[in-house]
């Protein structure tokens, strides 16, 4: 037998339930209330919503009011699509000066699809001072071929919306989808919450209005939109394999929160672009780069890995802690090193940049900036150097390693340049030959010069493993006379200057 249901307010409840006809007024207040749930999803259920549909459902079976818009919400118990219609767009929640829909839910308790060239609102308004409510919940996937907008305002009104859009599984834009809200809307504030992205088409938020949007991960071909006024928090990872990401956000942060554009997991860019932000600061977690070109003005690395196997450069470098390793191309302006940065790709200096020892590089190192290493430092793979590089602590050439040098090459370590700067001391006559047959007189004058000072060689290490152009060495920390530095001057021309006859002949400068 048919059961037969009417909706009257629970005043203790401030909500409307559906009870049976027979109850009487008195019972409603004096006795127990039987309340029976419309829908499988009472959490995300307006307790205005009327009509139920069981089983698939396409949005022209809604009770609709002048044109495809909802007249009450819904909550569907199947799957649900959106086909073009004659008018190509419909609304859920939407205002006029002759109507008013403006709290409507519409519930999905399957999977949501909207086809290509057709049009899918949430919310609508066309009455100024009003406020349109309208939400959408699907507890299942979604797929955009067409578009789907939060919230669009006409251009001669000006009444505000607040939407709200929950997606729990995995949202997926098709190459002619959107899915966003209007420019227009200036007065638009909306939230919307998404387990997975996967980006084919656009998506755009708060153009116009306010924004808050979250998703579990996100999975980007297409385009990728973060304008001014759009929060976005990615818990999980950012894939970005083709297509743009775009975020006017001054700062992404990855591995934690803190910016309009945060990404809780990894950044990971296989290819694509990235427009608009000036700085990327990773906490923890990975960034890492592998195809396309990229890049950046800052780069804060707190920790974390940063791997790079595409091309990218960054003209600040700040790396606090974590690792940095670089196959690819790797060009860095100015960085400040702690941590640990491996190259066996190219990597390139261009401006002032400090390491500490952390900096290995059994590929091709270029330095065109200043570059003061204030370890000892191994010279692996290709060093060419076109600039300035300080060896606070000396160097050592690994059998691989190979300088070419026409900039400036300082060492404080003066056996990395000569083997020998000479004997000084007592010396017996015995030095110069106990077999001479010269004068006493001379053998002295003799004995006086290898007692102050023997010219040393070229040390062999450098003979074997570097070449230079131009430029000059320094060598510190050793006190000559001015004649003992223009005879080592000497030496060194001598290795080098018939090989590389552009040497200066300053190639060897003393400081104290």
């Amino acid at each position: 037998m048919n059961k037969i249901f009417k909706k009257v307010f629970n005043r203790s409840r401030g909500v409307f339930v559906a009870v049976s006809e027979a109850m009487t007024a008195a019972s409603q207040t004096g006795g127990k209330l039987a309340i029976v749930v419309l829908g499988s999803l009472a959490l995300h259920t307006s307790a205005l919503a009327l009509t139920t549909f069981n089983g698939d459902t396409a949005t022209t079976q809604f009770p609709q009011d002048e044109g495809p818009r909802l007249a009450d919400s819904v909550i569907v118990n199947g799957n649900l699509v959106h086909h073009p219609n004659s008018d190509g767009w419909f609304l859920v929640a939407v205002t006029d000066r002759h109507y008013g829909y403006a709290d409507n839910t519409l519930t999905v308790n399957g999977n949501f699809s909207t086809d290509q060239d057709s049009s899918f609102t949430v919310s609508h308004n066309r009455k100024s001072g009003d406020e349109v409510r309208g939400k959408l919940f699907v507890n299942g996937n979604a797929f955009i071929n067409g578009t789907l907008t939060n919230g669009s305002i006409s251009d001669y009104h000006d009444g505000s919306i607040d939407t709200y859009i929950k997606i729990r599984d995995t949202l997926t834009v098709g190459t002619t989808g959107f899915f966003g809200d209007d420019s227009r809307a200036v007065r638009i504030k909306s939230t919307v919450e998404v387990g997975s992205l996967v980006n084919h088409g656009t998506v755009s938020f708060a153009n116009g209005g306010t924004a808050y949007s979250t998703y579990g991960s996100v999975t980007n071909y297409g385009n990728f939109q973060q304008p001014s006024n759009n929060t976005v928090r990615v818990n999980g990872s950012f894939i970005q394999h083709s297509g743009l990401l775009n975020t006017t956000a001054p700062e992404i942060i990855v591995g934690g929160t803190g910016s309009m554009m945060s990404i809780g997991g990894s950044l990971i860019l296989n290819g694509g672009s990235l427009s608009g932000p000036a700085s990327l600061r990773q906490k923890a977690n990975e960034f890492r780069i592998n195809g396309g070109n990229f890049a950046l003005n800052v780069l804060n690395k707190e920790n974390g890995s940063f791997v790079n196997a595409g091309t990218f450069s960054v003209s600040n470098f700040n790396q606090s802690n974590g690792t940095t390793s670089n196959s690819g191309n790797l060009t860095i302006g100015n960085a400040n090193l702690y941590g640990s940065l491996t190259n066996t790709g190219t990597l390139s200096l261009t401006g002032t940049v400090t390491s500490r020892g952390n900096l290995t590089s059994s590929g091709t190192l270029n330095n065109r900036g200043s570059w003061t290493e204030t370890a000892h430092y191994a010279i692996s793979g290709n060093l060419n150097n076109s600039g300035a590089v300080n060896f606070q602590n000396g160097f050592v050439f690994a059998s691989n390693g190979r300088l070419n040098s026409s900039g400036t090459l300082q060492t404080n370590n003066a056996a990395n340049i000569f083997d020998s700067l000479g004997r000084q001391g007592q010396t017996a006559l015995s030095t110069v030959s106990l077999e001479a047959v010269l004068p006493e007189e001379t053998k002295t004058a003799l004995t006086d010069l290898f007692r102050h000072y023997v010219p040393g060689t070229v040390a062999q290490s450098l003979i074997d493993h570097a070449s230079f152009t131009g430029g000059k060495v320094i060598v510190t920390g050793v006190n000559l006379t001015a004649t003992q530095r223009d005879d080592l001057v000497q030496a060194f021309k001598a290795k080098f200057f018939l090989l590389f006859p552009n040497v200066s002949t300053s190639a060897v400068s003393q400081q104290c």
